[in-house]
């Protein structure tokens, strides 16, 4: 019987969604998780987690390595939560991103035979990240920012960060340094108390130029404390002159790290981007692609197929602020372009405008389970989704088997949740023609994937596994 403590070796077999390599103890059913192992390698670790059907193995020494197993470039490597395949090539990370994804199709989704290719490689595997969302806490010798370690609310600090865009990451040691200098008072998650919660950098790809937002964890107002103030006046020399300081407001315990309210303090607190051949304008809180390049290429494909199809009449279900939805207009009839949050419906609306696709394009504000149950009976030749990462609900998926459109296209940042939703669409009338792998986040185990379902002859599915719906 397996004890804490213990020391072992054991056969790397693959890889998991977070990255970790799995090994098999004492027959199928106990699984090892190994941060660290790629697959093929033969580790030496001590058991540093043991659960019922499952434990955690801390790498000690490496045996037999990966010919591909590379020294990684990050100096917080293994400590800091983000890029878990680092040590990875990158033609083996590829690899890896879409055994991701075909073990999902199997194991969740219970699809076996539709082939994969290597997945899409991003233009640019370093300093291509277009923004940060840093955790500020107190340390031993003052408030710094950083990254959480996985799975805690432990914060590495770092001074540079390789896949950050060099205008982001350049901010990284001011702004340590910002915060000794003025002794703002930072949040204590575990109390709930303390004022600056995090700090956001975001900017346009390639300007040079960034916005910096700081979170507050304060009560919506016109004006922040007064004993903010000084740091928010230093910071306007660190961000661009458009772009600005912006402060959001968030009370809410948990994880969220915006809460509903925004207010720039300089600057106009919007950020102006190029993507592909069109532009947009997104807020501090927008949801938008950190990687821009490779989102181009994602959103190409995805008008390429509608292309295909002769689509002309398109309903598309969280539109966000409009980046897909601008690529998917050219050539239609029509789009009805579908987003609950009134933020983003603002600046879809504005997106279409900047662009001369305003006729084409019928913003509609409301959730895409409202909006599938109101549109029941409807006709559309395709049906184009971008959920989060928890997937479509049974609603949604449910409506579009009313509405019956002879394609859909599903863009998905969660090859979990997509293989689940996949299933109950290949028992419901529609076959999974072909499933495309984009690397959106170079030197992380994260995996985006473009998935094209047609209407009729779906294939038989075996026993998925169960992922429930939320």
């Amino acid at each position: 019987m397996l004890k804490y403590g213990q020391v072992l070796e054991v056969d790397i077999e693959t890889v998991n969604s977070r990255g970790q390599g799995i090994a098999r103890f004492g027959g199928e059913r106990f699984v090892l998780f190994v941060p660290g192992a790629l697959p093929g390698e033969v580790v030496r670790g001590r058991v540093a987690v043991l659960k019922k059907s499952y434990g955690v193995l801390q790498v000690e020494s490496i045996e037999e390595a990966h010919e591909a197993r590379i020294t990684p470039a990050c100096p917080w490597f293994g400590m800091c939560g983000g890029c878990a395949v680092q040590h990875a090539s990158y033609e083996l990370q590829l690899e890896l991103k879409s055994s991701i994804l075909d073990q999902a199709l199997k194991r969740v989704g219970g699809i076996s035979n539709v082939s994969l290719e290597r997945c899409e490689a991003s233009p640019a595997i370093w300093t291509y990240r277009n923004k940060a969302s840093f955790p500020v806490a107190a340390m031993d010798n003052g408030a710094a920012i950083g990254f959480y370690r996985e799975g805690t609310h432990n914060l590495v600090r770092v001074d540079q960060c390789p896949v950050l865009e060099p205008s982001l990451g350049e901010l990284i040691s001011p702004l340590t340094e910002l915060l000794k200098e003025t002794g703002v008072e930072v949040y204590d998650p575990r109390k709930g108390s303390g004022l600056l919660r995090h700090i956001v950098v975001r900017t346009r790809s390639g300007s040079g130029k960034a916005m910096i937002v700081a979170v507050l964890n304060t009560p919506p107002a016109d004006r922040p404390p007064d004993r903010i103030m000084p740091f928010l006046h230093s910071l306007a020399d660190m961000a661009g002159e458009s772009e600005g300081i912006v402060v959001n407001y968030n009370t809410s315990p948990g994880n969220t790290i915006f809460g509903g309210r925004s207010i720039p303090i300089t600057g106009t607190g919007l950020i102006s981007e190029s993507i592909g051949p069109f532009s947009l304008s997104y807020g501090p809180t927008s949801f938008f692609q950190v990687n821009t390049r490779q989102a181009a290429e994602l959103f190409r494909a995805a008008s390429q197929h509608l292309d295909m199809a002769g689509s002309s009449k398109v309903l598309e279900l969280y539109s966000g602020m409009g980046a897909l939805t601008l690529y998917i207009a050219r050539g239609r009839q029509r789009v009805v372009a579908v987003e609950e949050w009134p933020e983003s419906t603002d600046f879809l609306r504005r997106n279409m405008e900047e662009n001369g696709l305003r006729g084409l394009v019928d913003p509609v504000g409301m959730t895409a389970e409202r909006a599938v149950k109101a549109l029941s009976g409807k006709s559309f030749d395709a049906v184009v989704l971008d959920p989060p990462r928890k997937g479509c609900s049974m609603e949604v998926l449910s409506g579009l088997t009313k509405i019956l459109p002879p394609l859909i296209i599903y863009i998905s940042c969660n090859p979990a949740t997509l293989a689940r939703d996949a299933s109950f669409l290949c028992a419901n009338g529609y076959r999974l023609r072909e499933v495309r792998a984009f690397d959106m986040f170079p030197q992380t185990s994260h995996v985006e994937c473009l998935s094209v379902f047609e209407r009729g002859n779906q294939f038989p599915l075996s026993s998925p596994s169960r992922l429930a719906f939320v």
